[in-house]
């Protein structure tokens, strides 16, 4: 009994040792597989902390492109709204000064310049700054300083220390007064051709000019170029256009040798007063052409009338009292002409009402023809006539001060007298004598 009880119990051990080492076989296999998932948690713990970085960077990223492309087409919107302005006027300086407050906009630049081929070197056309009048009265040699650099390379080039570029010329510093700090210059290019070169000067904030500001001012470099050139052709039809009229009308004066000159000393006194009443660029070229061809209508007066050697009969009068409506009817069928007609047709019209042809009186008459008049009347009696001796300017003055308020306007004949003792007027007796 006594040894089956033991040989009971020993098999009873084995079993419960073998059960033991099969738990600890059990609690090591899940030993194994907790350490795999932790390992694995470790892993996946990493990845969401790598894939929320990747997203991090990506937002920012976003917001990076979201910032870069507003501000492109903020600078887009702009551009093309400065181009717009730009493209607004034909006048060649005027476009040039539009062309450089765009420059300095779209840079935040406190000073600007262009330079435009001359020669064999280049010229500064236009300037902004507080030294631009004595800018723009130099002259570069062909590559000399960066913009003459510019010029000969094609190349644009940004500049942020200026004390650190040989390029650099500081005799113009030094010449007008100016510190350049930090430039950046690009080509106005045309068909492949470098006609000019635009410069922006000192950014406004410390950082300097960058990539961005380079490639907008690229840009409106390329707008601008377009527009100096239309501005130029413009600028040289005009002026073909205007020595015709000065031709034709040098050629009626001419019929009569007591006049000869006189259209275009009339249309420089006009130009004169133009100045001292401030009129506008345009205003002053419509007077010009108006000024001109104030005695176009004279081609349809027969020599007889116009060369007579003494004063004309009445019915002769009323002949020549007839010229500046011929003159109207000449031009009126030329659309461009429109603007300048009035100056033509009513310079013989009185301010108190007693001209002619259409009897109008104070500001009714149109302000070219009332600066016209008065312009004739002063070359008028400071020239010879078949019946009388030329007046002197003191003798012509007298008489038109006395016609102020009658025959002329006594505002625009202030405005003469401002012209006259400025020395802008002078009678042809005076300027024979010169």
């Amino acid at each position: 009994m006594g040894r089956q009880r033991q040989s009971k119990e020993a098999k009873s051990v084995t079993a419960l040792e073998e059960r033991i080492k099969e738990l600890e076989r059990a609690l090591e296999e899940k030993e194994e597989e907790l350490l795999r998932l932790k390992d694995e948690l470790r892993k996946r713990d990493q990845q969401l902390k790598d894939l929320h970085h990747d997203v991090k960077t990506l937002g920012a990223q976003c917001i990076t492109l979201m910032k870069e492309s507003e501000r492109q087409i903020k600078q887009l919107q702009l551009l093309l709204s400065l181009a717009a302005k730009i493209n607004s006027s034909l006048e060649l300086r005027s476009v040039l000064v539009s062309i450089l407050r765009a420059a300095e906009e779209i840079t935040n630049a406190e000073a600007s310049s262009i330079l435009l081929k001359s020669g064999e070197g280049l010229s500064f056309e236009v300037a902004t700054g507080e030294k631009a009048d004595k800018l723009v009265k130099l002259t570069l040699k062909r590559g000399e300083g960066i913009a003459g650099y510019v010029a000969e390379t094609g190349k644009p080039v940004i500049i942020n220390d200026t004390s650190k570029d040989s390029r650099h010329k500081k005799e113009i510093d030094e010449v007008i007064g100016f510190k350049t700090r930090n430039l950046l210059a690009v080509p106005l290019r045309l068909n492949d051709e470098v006609i000019g070169v635009l410069e922006v000067i000192n950014k406004r904030d410390d950082e300097g000019f960058d990539e961005a500001d380079k490639s907008d001012l690229m840009l409106l470099a390329e707008l601008s170029a377009i527009a100096i050139d239309k501005a130029r052709r413009h600028e040289a039809l005009q002026e073909l256009f205007l020595n015709s009229i000065r031709a034709l009308t040098a050629a009626l004066d001419a019929r009569d040798p007591y006049t000869r000159g006189h259209s275009e000393r009339v249309t420089q006194f006009a130009l004169a007063i133009a100045e001292e009443l401030s009129l506008s660029e345009e205003e002053k070229k419509n007077l010009e052409l108006a000024a001109l061809l104030h005695d176009i209508g004279k081609v349809g007066i027969e020599d007889a009338i116009l060369k007579k050697p003494g004063r004309l009969s009445p019915e002769e009068y009323e002949l020549m009292k007839t010229h500046p409506e011929k003159g109207y009817s000449i031009l009126r069928f030329i659309k461009q002409l429109e603007p300048l007609l009035c100056g033509v047709r009513y310079h013989h019209e009185h301010y108190d009402g007693s001209g002619y042809p259409a009897g109008l009186n104070g500001e009714e008459i149109p302000l070219y023809a009332r600066i016209i008049a008065i312009a004739d009347i002063f070359d008028a009696l400071t020239s010879d006539r078949p019946y009388r001796p030329r007046f002197t300017e003191h003798e012509a003055i007298r008489i038109m001060r006395e016609e102020a308020g009658r025959q002329l306007d006594p505002e625009v004949f202030e405005a003469f007298m401002r012209a006259y003792e400025k020395g802008k007027i002078r009678a042809q007796s005076y300027q024979d004598e010169v």
